[in-house]
């Protein structure tokens, strides 16, 4: 009988003890010429780096990208900007899109009650919406002073912006490298530094393209190289801000600048606002995000125009509804929610959140309020027992999941802008709650976490409020009288150590034996694609669907060159929980060929996997290695012919199964 077609004893291999943190730990900091400081090379608020940034600057560049027949200039595209918040009936400019321009839907519409006694009642504007991005009703206008503004004739002046934030986003560049992530500029409005009720800010999200796709994500290495070394101790301040500016503005050798008028959408990229602006303290009912796209007639068209969007990744609250006869509510909880409830529920990493696949364009809404409820998808969610709500716990069951409809939903809402820069429950709260003397619920201000559950050991951390960046500074550190502007718990705790940890596995890891580009691995039985939510390293896993009973999953040839070599082909596994047979799950086996030293299909253990526990990753070691093959492997010079092959034995349709960070220990 063939090996693959035989179980074997616990002798053969079995799970293995996890390496001790410190160990690994010294082995990445002896790779790294030094380390990665996230202050300096994942996000930079110091004021005396990002003040080489100006909103004057970004606005000229793209203009004069525009083609040199444009006549604009910087504060005139400013005001097409913010006339897209002024309805066309008061726009005596008639410079570009109007708020109004589409008017809503009536069955779309939510009004907003006004306040409690004792406090002026809401204008009109505030109490409706009147327009309409993507068929999804907007509020018009957004009453603000900055439709007509100068902010550049005084750059103190509370109209003026300035840059409070550089944002590195290699971790959004996808396993395949079609692009090479995200680099962002904030633009706070200055009025923020004094003034709660007249704040304002503008986000550049430029997608940077990947200038050799081909490559795959390696094609990126000089990006993130770049901002590696940013974190080199021995560069002043002065240093780093003109050579971030030299990023942004002029790009690195053989890569497009990042700020460019191709990469703010429809390609991808885009601009954001995040809006709580109101002229003189008066009431606000909402606090929108909203998103924009910049138009243009190429080099020589000589016209640009930043044009309302959608927001990306943000349904619009109402398919979350019961409403009927709405053919999106229908296809959205018919087909596209129930799709993604896999990839929503398949990880326990708040980083790795996502739908999976794009969110199709006539679910997106027009804009993501935080205040009032409309985008609380979790206040749209019905406790009846709806097919909808029945839909999402079947996927969870089957799947073998403990998250809630509720939680999966909590889930959804934590990746619309509104969910991200204020995580709030089913009432819109913000604060976990406690008992006062009396007994009685009042919010717990000193919880740092949100009241949002996403099924979590614990809750979201909480923002700024509203925001993960502000207009307030604070000391660099206590050595120095040197600024930087304040960026929210979440981010130092929760966001920032996981890309730091991207950036670190791409540096570091192996790309193939780290599953990171899809199509390398192969294979003639599964049903082979790499996924992004259950992952141990880097952004990646191999998932490996058995519709069979036998499946060979092959690497590429590789080499070992940088690898350490230990005795042991060791890889983390994981069990789908959801088994057809839970008393006998089958086993796996791996073969090694090195074909210069002679070495073909050798096999190299097996492993039952019936014991293995399941719905997490497990560290999986085989057999020990032949002296020889193991000498093969650190041989001068390295290999360059290594290659791979995992056997599943298993009963059919058992899977999916993961595999990640293939690597040889002793």
């Amino acid at each position: 009988m063939p090996v693959a077609c035989s179980d074997a004893g616990p002798a053969d291999g079995a799970p293995a003890e996890v390496l001790e943190g410190d160990v690994a730990e010294a082995a990445l900091e002896l790779a790294l010429p030094f380390d990665i400081d996230p202050r300096k090379s994942l996000i930079v608020t110091e004021t005396d780096v990002v003040s080489a940034f100006t909103l004057e600057d970004v606005l000229q560049q793209l203009i004069d990208q525009a083609g040199a027949s444009v006549t604009a200039t910087p504060l005139t595209v400013f005001r097409q900007l913010m006339n897209n918040q002024r309805p066309g009936a008061s726009d005596p400019n008639n410079i570009g899109p109007n708020c109004d321009d589409e008017p809503p839907n009536a069955g779309d519409l939510e009004p907003v009650d006004d306040p409690p006694p004792g406090l002026p009642p809401f204008p009109p504007e505030e109490k409706n919406q009147t327009g309409s991005i993507n068929d999804w009703p907007i509020f018009c206008p957004r009453t603000a002073d900055d439709i007509d503004s100068d902010p550049f004739a005084d750059p103190e002046s509370d109209s003026a912006y300035m840059a409070t934030t550089l944002a590195n986003r290699f971790d959004l560049a996808p396993p395949d490298g079609a692009h090479c992530g995200e680099y962002r500029v904030v633009f706070a409005k200055r009025s923020g530094i004094t003034n709660g009720l007249n704040r304002n800010f503008i986000i550049f999200e430029a997608r940077l393209p990947n200038p050799n796709p081909s490559q795959g994500r390696l094609g990126c290495q000089a990006v993130v190289d770049f901002w590696l070394n940013q974190s080199d101790p021995a560069k002043s301040p002065a240093t780093r801000a003109a050579e971030l500016h030299d990023f942004y503005f002029d790009g690195l050798s053989g890569f497009e600048p990042v700020i460019h008028i191709d990469h703010y959408g429809p390609e991808g990229g885009q601009i954001r606002t995040n809006e709580f602006v109101r002229p003189n303290g008066l009431p606000l009912t909402s606090w929108s995000l909203r998103q924009f796209e910049i138009a243009h007639a190429g080099p020589t068209g000589g016209w640009l125009l930043i044009a309302p969007s959608f927001v990306t990744d943000n349904p619009a609250g109402k398919l979350f509804t019961n409403a009927s006869g709405d053919p999106r509510v229908t296809g959205f909880q018919g087909t596209f929610f129930p799709s993604v409830v896999e990839r929503l529920a398949a990880t326990d990493d708040i980083n790795r959140f996502a739908y999976g696949a794009a969110v199709p364009s006539e679910y997106e809404a027009g804009e993501s309020l935080m205040i009032p409820l409309h985008n609380n998808y979790l206040n749209k969610l019905t406790t009846a027992p709806t097919a909808f709500r029945n839909g999402i716990q079947a996927e969870l069951t089957a799947m073998g999941s403990s998250l809630t409809p509720e939680q999966l939903v909590g889930r959804a809402q934590s990746l619309a802008c509104a969910g991200c820069h204020e995580p709030v429950n089913v009432d819109n709260e913000f604060f976990k709650t406690k008992l006062d003397e009396n007994g009685q619920p009042v919010p717990d201000f000193d919880d740092p976490e949100s009241p949002l559950d996403v099924g979590l050991p614990s809750n979201p951390l909480r923002t700024l409020g509203f925001t993960h960046t502000s207009e307030q500074t604070e000391a660099v550190d206590e050595t120095t009288t040197r600024q930087r502007f304040r960026i929210s718990k979440m981010l130092t705790d929760v966001f920032l150590p996981f890309r730091q940890q991207v950036m670190e596995d791409f540096l570091l890891n192996h790309p193939i034996l780290g599953f990171e580009k899809p199509g390398v691995w192969t294979s003639t039985q599964a049903q082979l694609s790499v996924h992004t939510g259950r992952v141990v390293e880097g952004i990646s896993s191999l998932e490996v669907l058995t519709p069979g009973s036998f499946h060979a999953v092959v690497s590429p040839n590789f080499s070992t060159a940088g690898l350490t070599i230990g005795n042991k082909i060791t890889v983390d596994l994981f069990v789908s929980p959801a088994q057809p047979n839970p008393s006998w799950v089958g086993n796996v086996e791996v073969l090694i060929s090195i074909p210069s030293a002679g070495i073909n299909n050798q096999w190299a253990g097996n492993v039952p996997l019936t014991p293995i526990t399941r719905g997490s990753f497990q560290r999986i070691q085989f057999a020990s290695l032949a002296t020889a093959t193991k000498n093969a492997l650190s041989a001068t010079p390295r290999p360059t012919d290594v290659k791979l092959q995992f056997n599943f034995n298993v009963t059919s349709d058992s899977g999916p199964y993961y595999l990640d960070n293939v690597r040889f220990e002793n």
